[in-house]
């Protein structure tokens, strides 16, 4: 845009993981998949490597934050609290118990990237017992090759070979009414 001869005005909009509306449209896409029929749910977010996002900590290390039990003060603008506090809002919406779920992150590229890693997860429940997984991935609202193919294939076959039987990947807001309706809200309460 900076290169255009006219700039119109740009407004970004950075966060929406808590607005009410994105909370509701993704809990229904949930619960039509039934999520208290399955023996776990996963949901799984799109990892970063630790130095990107000890950028938005300031003084602490993200890898030492407790962003998992509450939002910190410090937290409003780190990617990886606003993931366990999307978990937190959808599971309070969906009426979770504190036992069936869990928060992971997916897609990383070394060991130098949030943790819990999806992959490891799916073993480790496999190993527990579980064997009806639900897995959700909130910090998508389209569906994704990367993630359709990661952990609708690769990680399916994963947790199956570790003892899972059935791993089903909740399908993303994409163009649902409820999100598109949810869209709406969002940018009103900016305009």
């Amino acid at each position: 845009i900076g290169k255009w001869n006219t700039i119109p005005h740009v407004h970004f909009i950075n966060q929406f993981y808590n607005h009410p509306a994105f909370v509701d449209a993704f809990a229904q896409r949930i619960a039509a998949y039934q999520p208290n029929t399955y023996d776990f749910v996963l949901f799984s977010y799109h990892g970063l490597p630790n130095n990107h996002n000890d950028k938005s900590h300031p003084g602490i290390p993200s890898a030492q934050c407790e962003c998992e039990k509450a939002m910190p003060p410090h937290g409003q603008f780190c990617y990886k609290a606003a993931c366990y506090e999307t978990t937190r809002l959808l599971v309070e919406k969906l009426n979770l118990q504190g036992d069936k779920f869990t928060t992971a992150f997916q897609s990383r590229l070394s060991n130098n990237w949030m943790q819990p890693f999806t992959d490891k997860t799916l073993n480790m429940l496999a190993q527990k017992g579980i064997k009806r997984l639900l897995v959700v991935a909130p910090s998508f609202t389209a569906d994704c090759l990367e993630t359709t193919d990661e952990i609708g294939h690769e990680y399916k076959k994963e947790f199956m070979a570790a003892g899972g039987e059935q791993l089903t990947l909740v399908e993303s807001l994409n163009d649902s009414d409820p999100w598109v309706d949810a869209l709406k809200q969002i940018l009103a309460s900016h305009l």
